[in-house]
């Protein structure tokens, strides 16, 4: 059975966010997701609501990206509370971030799935990169997960070299 590629969708309540991911969050949707938070966050969104209900998969690059939005964002939009709540993560995705040291910098709730009053969502065109960007934003996440835990550095030396070669080729 294949896992669909990665949906995402949004609405705001300010002042969050509410992104809902679906299928796999993976690197070819990683920097569309990044474009989003970014964009809602210079447009006045402090605090990003992230429902994983239905995110079967993520991979090092989207757990990278998010780890450094959670980093270059800053830690605490409000009140102490962390700018990143991650809902409902399933044991594999949870396992992931642990392991890459990632759930440090996000709170994270197990609870009913994060719904608009009205229901409706606006899905978020994904604008897509071309290999070049990809592999930009993948390199990036992963200097980023190598940063965040020495033990990142064994993982993810061969994969940030390689992604260096295909850089400069």
């Amino acid at each position: 059975m294949s896992v669909p590629g990665c949906t995402l969708s949004v609405w705001i309540q300010p002042p969050t966010a509410f992104i809902k991911l679906g299928g796999r969050a993976a690197a070819e949707s990683a920097r569309d997701f990044k474009a989003l938070v970014n964009r809602l966050y210079t447009e006045g969104t402090p605090s990003f609501c992230i429902d994983l209900s239905n995110c079967l998969l993520m991979d090092s690059t989207f757990s990278g990206v998010v780890a450094g939005l959670a980093q270059s964002l800053g830690p605490e939009p409000v009140g102490g509370c962390k700018r990143f709540t991650l809902v409902n993560p399933n044991a594999r995705v949870r396992d992931l971030l642990d392991n890459l040291g990632v759930l440090d910098l996000v709170h994270t709730l197990e609870g009913k799935p994060v719904v608009r009053p009205d229901g409706t969502t606006e899905e978020v065109i994904r604008v897509g990169a071309d290999r070049k960007e990809m592999t930009a934003c993948c390199l990036e996440a992963h200097r980023l997960l190598m940063a965040l835990k020495p033990e990142n550095q064994a993982k993810f030396q061969e994969v940030t070299r390689m992604l260096e070669a295909q850089l400069t080729a």
